[in-house]
């Protein structure tokens, strides 16, 4: 099955009597290829996020409609932890996933909590940062990185499950220009060792670099699919103002 993600008729709001933030999506996203939802604050991005993980409907509260899948499985119906071993999350805030002393502890904690033998869980800590090119830190302490170092940190202990899905949330932002370069050259490498990512973003310029599919949201709803040749006109073009034209239209 090429689509990894299949979302049909999705609904959401946070409150029974509150206006719904996610209002009729339905999309699929194709297994190993980087997909980018961008949209301006308050569209209901990270909403739909934490729809992949399962986070929304099982610990988020709300009313929910529609039915998200994960390689065919309702996320209704897979506790978050099984979901987790599929879909792995980085937070916009990375500092509040790390809690340990040192990178090395970070990555391999995953592992631990599965009972891996020590030998196993050595080689995947020794791959993971490898991939991400971070070996130079795995005995510093995450609260001592910068910025983009604490994005790739998170996202090495979220790799440590080998989670077949990669969920961003704002990767870059707050970030500096090559910070966000770490973060975005870490994507590539995703993608080149067959992830599938998912980018939840603001910053249409940067996803338009490294994404195959760029969905446009605006008022809950995805209004609109940027690929092929669309990016590369976007590209050499104001990808600022053709976001806000776009979505501007829609709401």
């Amino acid at each position: 099955m090429n689509d990894i993600i299949k979302i049909e008729g999705l609904k959401f709001k946070y409150r029974r009597k509150g206006p719904y933030v996610l209002d009729g999506i339905d999309l699929a996203i194709k297994r190993g290829k980087v997909t980018a939802i961008a949209g301006l604050s308050g569209c209901g991005k990270s909403t739909l996020a934490l729809t992949l993980n399962g986070a929304i409907p099982q610990r988020v509260s709300g009313i929910m409609e529609g039915r998200v899948l994960v390689d065919g499985a309702d996320t209704r119906q897979v506790s978050i932890s099984k979901l987790a071993l599929k879909v792995g999350m980085v937070f916009q805030e990375p500092e509040n996933q790390l809690f340990l002393p040192t990178v090395e502890d970070e990555v391999a904690f995953g592992p631990e909590n599965l009972c891996l033998p020590p030998g196993e869980i050595k080689a995947i800590v020794g791959r993971i940062l490898g991939v991400l090119g971070i070996e130079k830190l795995r005995g510093r302490n995450p609260s001592q990185l910068s910025g983009g170092q604490k994005h790739l940190v998170a996202l090495a202990a979220v790799l440590s499950l080998d989670p077949e899905i990669i969920v961003l949330d704002e990767p870059a932002a707050e970030l500096d220009e090559d910070n966000t370069r770490l973060v975005l050259d870490a994507v590539k490498r995703l993608k080149a060792a067959g992830k599938t990512v998912i980018i939840v973003e603001h910053n249409l310029k940067n996803l338009l670099t490294i994404a195959d599919t760029v969905l446009l949201m605006a008022g809950g709803k995805i209004v609109e699919c940027i690929e092929g040749e669309m990016v590369d006109e976007l590209l050499s073009g104001d990808s600022d103002e053709f976001l806000l034209s776009r979505i501007g239209s829609c709401v």
